[in-house]
């Protein structure tokens, strides 16, 4: 009976020491294990997160500078360009030849130092505004609504064409062949032939006739010219000097402007804006809706080189020629862009917003002495 009483005395004291749970100590033990562990886990996932931001963000960066290179190039590449080849000497006809930006097609690009205006587009604060203190180019190339020319018999005669379709009064147009080509403003289309007497919408002709050079002055009556296209089989006339029987053609002067500019969300984009018309006094009031291009580009810098020098010079300073440029230098700063992240997921180990610097230099194509 003694026995069996201390028995069942040893089970409870065991049952009541297994019932009784963790001690607080034990508790907090454990609590701070999975503290720490879900410290750890959620540092880790932070890390992750910012690496994957940073990530995310260069990648934006690379990917607007890469569109911004390419795109601008393009435009860059052909400056000048004209559909007859670079062989051809270009006349550039117009009134107001080499006095307004607008009209300068035969230097091919004209640059705008940060501190300089852009006729036509606005320096501010606003959305699609240029950045002041950020560089600009104009770039001019003959490459719209390209058509073949099937007569001119004398230089004084309009231009016939196989059509007329997507040409219109006042357009800016250069005529072609493999020897000259002419810079003139359409005065009047009448079926197939394009016209190009003086006088009408500025900036006008300077003379109705296709000179073989730039006329020194607008009063004096030529007494010879060039004849665009001659047949062959029919004899040029004695005031065709030269004539060509070559393939001619006409294409629209297209003249496009790159510059950076505020958008909408706050920061600075790069933007690309094309001159479409003069008004009555040739004042490039009809401008296209700029197109954001790429965001993030904070600033431009552009450099220039001539045929003959290995110098990249600034287009206020060291440009003496537009004619004689055949390189561009560009160089953009990229800011990273917010787009789904802001804060510190776009930011770098110093607190600031990732940025990058980038140089691209452009062959232009269109110029002898290119390397």
């Amino acid at each position: 009976m003694t026995s069996m009483r201390r028995n069942k005395a040893i089970r409870g004291v065991v049952g009541a020491r297994g019932a009784r749970g963790f001690s607080l100590i034990e508790l907090m033990i454990s609590l701070i294990l999975g503290l720490l562990v879900v410290a750890a886990a959620g540092g880790l996932f932070l890390s992750n997160q910012r690496i994957y931001a940073s990530t995310e963000t260069l990648n934006r960066i690379q990917e607007n500078s890469r569109v911004s290179f390419e795109i601008m190039s393009r435009d860059l590449r052909e400056a000048g360009g004209i559909p007859c080849g670079a062989s051809a000497t270009i006349v550039n006809l117009l009134t107001s030849r080499n006095t307004a930006w607008w009209t300068q097609f035969d230097n091919g690009m004209l640059g705008y130092e940060g501190n300089v205006a852009a006729p036509g587009t606005t320096t501010g604060t606003a959305a699609a505004q240029r950045v002041t203190g950020t560089d600009a180019v104009d770039v001019q190339l003959a490459n719209e609504n390209q058509a073949s020319v099937t007569q001119q018999l004398l230089p004084v005669n309009a231009i016939t064409m196989g059509s007329v379709t997507g040409f219109a009064a006042n357009d800016i147009v250069v005529a072609c062949n493999t020897s000259r080509a002419y810079i003139f403003q359409i005065s009047g289309i009448s079926g197939n032939d394009l016209q190009h007497a003086t006088g009408g919408s500025a900036p006008g002709n300077c003379v109705s006739w296709l000179v073989p050079d730039e006329p020194a002055g607008c009063t004096t009556t030529p007494t010879t010219g060039s004849c665009l296209l001659v047949p062959t089989g029919t004899a040029p006339d004695v005031k065709c000097v030269p004539s060509s029987d070559a393939p001619a053609l006409v294409a629209k002067v297209v003249t496009v402007r790159w510059y950076v500019g505020n958008n909408a969300r706050g920061g600075r984009s790069l933007y690309r804006v094309r001159l479409t018309s003069t008004d009555a006094t040739g004042t490039p009031s009809q401008l296209e809706q700029p197109v954001e291009v790429a965001e993030g580009v904070n600033n431009m810098q552009l450099q220039y080189r001539s045929n003959g020098s290995t110098a990249y010079v600034d287009a206020g300073t060291g440009v003496a020629n537009w004619r004689q440029v055949n390189a561009v230098r560009l160089t953009l700063t990229v800011d990273g862009t917010a787009g789904g992240m802001t804060g510190r997921n776009i930011q770098g180990t110093d607190g600031n917003v990732l940025t990058r610097q980038l140089t691209h230099v452009v062959a232009v194509r269109n110029r002898e002495g290119v390397l």
